[in-house]
């Protein structure tokens, strides 16, 4: 699918994140991990899946969020495991934060918009399950700074598929005051479907300090 207006399509960054019941309270054993979250029709997460494809039910979720109703939402949150899966249930687990990823779909960019690479810092980028994680320090202060994932082209070396993406990065002209973390993820679901024996993604970010650095990403991953 072609972007005809990349603006209709771009996913902002939420600076806020969601709390929990109270800032004071003493966390039990949790976990930090991008998951994948399964909505109800009432928005509710009923589920959560990680990228190693365990699924977790929700007991309890205390940041009381509402989600699009009956989607999967890719989120990176803060839980504990409550009850081991048994044979008829699936293991139980308690949120105790998240935040909403930056994740749409990779799309080509229409000829009339114009690409936009403001620079980021990367903290961490990684394959984890059918996508690809990021990790990243954005310079900001009062605007809304738009992400997407353009793919440039695709090609084939031998019979190896070549996807090559750049992260789109608007910061709308906004002054680098100080850092804050934003986490997105690729999920590379159609080139999966697309390419069912594999294939190679070349991915491009425009950083603070080392100019354009390039990503190579092959899916599935090597085995050891």
């Amino acid at each position: 699918m072609k972007l005809k207006n990349i603006y209709l399509f771009l996913i902002f960054l939420s600076l806020l994140s969601c709390k929990g019941e109270e800032d004071s309270y003493v966390y039990p054993s949790v976990k930090l991990e991008f998951m994948s979250a399964q909505t109800d029709n009432s928005g509710n997460i009923a589920y959560l899946k990680t990228d190693k494809d365990s699924i977790y039910q929700i007991e309890k979720d205390r940041t009381n969020s509402k989600l699009d109703s009956n989607a999967v939402q890719r989120i990176v949150c803060y839980y504990a495991l409550l009850n081991k899966a048994t044979s008829t249930q699936y293991a139980t687990a308690e949120i105790y934060s998240l935040i909403k990823t930056v994740s749409p779909t990779p799309a080509r960019l229409a000829p009339e918009a114009e690409m936009k690479t403001d620079p980021v810092g990367i903290q961490s980028i990684w394959l984890s399950g059918d996508y690809i994680n990021l990790t990243l320090q954005i310079k900001l202060q009062s605007e809304k700074h738009a992400f997407h994932f353009i793919e440039e082209s695709t090609y084939k070396l031998g019979n190896k598929p070549i996807i090559n993406l750049t992260l789109y990065h608007d910061k709308n002209g906004d002054v680098e005051a100080y850092t804050k973390i934003a986490y997105l993820s690729v999920p590379l679901a159609k080139y999966i479907k697309q390419y069912p024996n594999g294939f190679t993604i070349s991915f491009s970010i425009q950083t603070f300090t080392e100019g354009l650095k390039t990503f190579t990403f092959t899916y599935p991953p090597a085995t050891v």
